[in-house]
């Protein structure tokens, strides 16, 4: 008879935490997937703008220093993101 009750106790006890917890599961999941699907498209958008960054270069410089000068751009524009990423994390 104690273990019946025991049972039940538990299984309402996690009946009423487990409809939440299945929410917010499915909220992060879809807010990650959201965010990765966001970061597909963004660098895919940089990398197209970079070529056609060099492609244009190309016209008035040599292609390999075109490719130089775009890929210290884009190194430089990381760099910025990341520190002030950091930075505005650490506050």
């Amino acid at each position: 008879m104690f273990e019946k009750l025991a049972r039940l106790v538990l299984r309402e006890v996690l009946g009423g935490i487990a409809k939440p917890a299945e929410r917010l599961a499915k909220r992060v999941a879809r807010a990650v997937g959201l965010i990765l699907a966001g970061l597909v498209i963004s660098v895919l958008g940089i990398a197209f703008l970079a070529v056609g960054a060099v492609r244009w270069l190309a016209i008035l410089m040599p292609a390999w220093l075109a490719w130089v000068l775009v890929g210290i751009i884009l190194f430089l524009v990381g760099v910025t993101v990341t520190a002030v990423t950091y930075s505005t994390g650490r506050s």
